[in-house]
């Protein structure tokens, strides 16, 4: 029996075009550029689809924070590290959220995750992506694991050769719509072109799943959480509209962690290297690269929930990209006297702020003694280039961290805990690793990690376990027993 979730299919209208393949790949940023690398190495035909114009997804537009476990940079750099160590920093993370927001990790793909993500770091070298430095984070990596990526673009060159291989082809600008299904198997896939051409693919081996988040879709975040998350300016590229969320779903797919939203102040964590944060009276307030949730609360603290980013115009001019990005437009002036007077901040205490952060940075001390700062801009460049900047800081919404539940081969699982025979996941569509983001550095090397191996399960016909709770069956003991409810009925 073959199940076409599409009323124009079902009505039998033909497809535009039709297409067959090995494997296909749903989505190309991190998760998907690695599966596709992988499925194309064994000689399977592989091909793409994707929303945007071009491979790399929201890669290319991030902060480029990576975190490795047991990585040769660590032990080039005298970093003694673990997979339990990354593991114990995890699962803390977590243990901060566990009381505020549904959350359903996965300890197979966490403890994957560690043992494979030091041959990520390999693979990404040999690619030719180039790192600069650890970024200290030690309220969540209380081991220096995390690099920042030096040229966020190059993530697409690095891959660019593989979806040039004669055995791979890639659709651009084009959207998944619905699922196929024959027989309880995923065999296929309906999508729509930018021309609004129907595509129609038939499946050999199977579909991995990489399509993004889905922060950009509104009505579906207000199926999971309060009005104002679910309409809050969010991050990232605004095809991560949950377009794999709902086809799995449709399918049966196990979707957990929808309610996890998290709020955020909306600023690329580079940007923030550069930057200061004052509120009205021209005080700094807060750790401005702190843990997201409480940058948010020291940002609500303040008289009428006000605040700016203070830069100079050579972040102005290098960073231009992350600045575009931000939810407001920034307001400039020649003097940091000039900008107070334009934006409403006290001049005097202004001036004095960016001053007293400009005397740290001269000195060799690696903490901010304020407010226990410790990610800095590399060389520690002042803030002094005019004219200067000012950027309202916004809450709205980080990356989602709901997706589909998927076992140890990175086969997505339906509610009863079975295998969907030829559906996959792979970068952030996959839920059971996405509670970890807090630790930072996760989503991109998640998703080049475990995408790798969906990439290699797809193809091989891999097979793999589930682990955690299954839903049917699963109860909370009454408070009154069977025998006393009935014997109350009778009477």
């Amino acid at each position: 029996m073959t199940s076409l979730s599409s009323n124009t299919q079902a009505s039998g209208e033909t497809p535009d075009a039709e297409f067959d393949c090995d494997v296909l790949v749903v989505g190309t940023g991190p998760g998907g550029m690695a599966a596709t690398a992988a499925a194309s190495a064994t000689g399977a035909e592989v091909h793409a689809v994707e929303a945007l114009d071009d491979i790399g997804g929201n890669s290319v537009w991030s902060t480029g924070y990576m975190a490795f476990v047991n990585s040769r940079a660590q032990a080039e750099a005298g970093i003694s590290d673990s997979i339990e160590a990354f593991i114990a920093d995890a699962e803390r993370s977590m243990d901060l959220l566990r009381d505020r927001y549904p959350l359903i990790h996965d300890p197979v793909l966490l403890r994957m995750f560690a043992e494979l993500s030091a041959e990520t770091y390999e693979i990404l070298l040999a690619r030719g992506i180039r790192f600069s430095r650890f970024i200290p984070r030690p309220l969540q990596h209380r081991t220096d694991r995390m690099l920042a990526v030096e040229d966020m673009r190059a993530f697409r060159r690095a891959f660019e050769p593989d979806f040039a291989m004669p055995n791979v082809r890639l659709f651009t600008r084009t959207s998944a719509r619905r699922l196929i299904s024959e027989n309880g198997r995923v065999t296929g896939l309906l999508a729509q072109d930018a021309r609004g051409r129907k595509l129609r693919w038939r499946v050999r081996k199977g579909i991995v799943l990489a399509a993004g988040g889905y922060q950009a879709n509104p009505e579906l975040r207000a199926r999971h959480v309060p009005g104002f998350l679910a309409h809050a300016p969010y991050l990232g590229i605004d095809t991560s509209r949950g377009d794999g969320h709902l086809m799995a779903g449709a399918v049966g797919a196990d979707l957990i962690n929808m309610g996890q939203v998290l709020p955020l102040v909306i600023v690329s964590s580079s940007f923030v290297e550069d930057c200061i944060a004052v509120s009205r009276d021209g005080a700094r307030f807060h750790d401005e690269a702190g843990p997201y949730e409480r940058r948010v609360e020291a940002l609500q603290h303040q008289p009428n929930k006000a605040a700016y980013y203070i830069f100079d115009n050579a972040t102005f001019t290098r960073k231009a990209a992350l600045l575009a990005q931000m939810p407001e437009p920034s307001v400039s002036a020649p003097t940091l006297d000039e900008l107070g007077v334009r934006v409403g901040i006290d001049s005097q205490a202004l001036t004095a702020s960016v001053a007293e952060w400009n005397a740290f940075l001269a000195t060799d001390d690696k903490k901010d003694n304020r407010f226990g700062r410790v990610i800095l801009l590399e060389g520690r460049r002042p803030i002094s280039e005019g004219p200067f900047h000012a950027v309202p800081m916004v809450v709205g919404s980080n990356f989602v961290s709901g997706g589909m539940r998927v076992n140890s081969a990175m086969q997505v699982v339906d509610v009863f805990g079975e295998a969907i025979p030829g559906l996959y996941a792979a970068g952030d569509s996959v839920g059971g690793l996405n509670p970890t983001a807090e630790l930072g550095g996760m989503r991109l090397c998640g998703g080049f990690t475990l995408g790798r191996v969906a990439g290699c399960a797809v193809t091989e016909g891999w097979t793999g376990e589930i682990s955690g709770p299954i839903l049917q069956g699963t109860f909370l003991p009454s408070m009154l027993g069977t025998r006393i409810a009935l014997v109350n009925m009778r009477e």
